[in-house]
């Protein structure tokens, strides 16, 4: 049974400046800030594979909004950001966005994030993922996690672990919506897929509702996650 059938929510993307990374994102990209999410006390991070998680982030898009895929653009505050590990060659690798009235180019965002930008309605459209095993990689983002019409691009990479730290600058993990998050975590128990934690509610700051979700490694170690909608 496949999850997370309410399509790509957001994609992550780990800042070591907001403010700098925000600016970039409207200016050269042509992105807007729709949500901000800031929550105002450290929370437990089992969730994450962390400690304790505190973040400030940027939800950007399209001038439809959360209507289309979001950057969710993030600068973790506890713990802070962390650089991409030598080596960590796995997982994601490049972002496929689109702003309206955007040329078609390739850009590196302040932290080093591969960018290809192109004209559409705005917001990410792919990634690119570099895999141990493409036939395994294919399964799983077929089978276990059909993502509709965003694009998953495989490139056959050398054996070498994706970044395992929550807080780790650049592409970190792909959001999925569901409608129910207990049935998705059973399914991927049944496909062979271990989640980090169970489902968790966490805040995501002022004036916005609380968040239950969970997060589960795909082949490579590249990170997913399942946001489950208001009922």
């Amino acid at each position: 049974m496949p999850v997370g059938t309410g399509g790509v929510v957001h994609v992550n993307v780990n800042c070591t400046d907001l403010a700098r990374s925000v600016a970039f994102y409207r200016d050269e990209v042509g992105l807007q800030a729709h949500v901000r999410t800031a929550p105002e006390a450290p929370q437990d991070g089992a969730a994450f594979g962390l400690a304790e998680a505190r973040w400030d982030a940027w939800m950007m898009g399209g001038p439809e909004g959360f209507g289309a895929t979001v950057v969710d653009l993030l600068e973790w505050k506890q713990p802070p950001p962390a650089p991409r590990p030598p080596g960590s060659a796995l997982g994601f690798r490049r972002l496929r966005v689109s702003a309206p009235g955007a040329a078609a180019r390739s850009l590196v965002d302040p932290d080093g994030t591969l960018l290809d930008v192109e004209p559409g309605r705005g917001g990410p459209t792919g990634v690119v993922v570099a895999c141990s095993n493409v036939a395994r990689s294919k399964a799983f983002y077929t089978e276990v996690v059909p993502l509709g019409g965003f694009v998953v691009l495989l490139q056959a990479h050398g054996a070498a672990p994706a970044p395992p730290a929550a807080n780790t600058v650049g592409i970190w993990r792909l959001a999925l919506g569901t409608d129910d998050i207990d049935a998705d975590v059973a399914a991927l128990g049944g496909a062979g897929v271990e989640c980090l934690s169970p489902p968790a509610e966490m805040s995501m700051g002022p004036g916005l509702p609380d968040l239950r979700f969970v997060l589960f490694p795909g082949p490579d170690g590249e990170m997913l996650e399942l946001i489950e909608r208001a009922r």
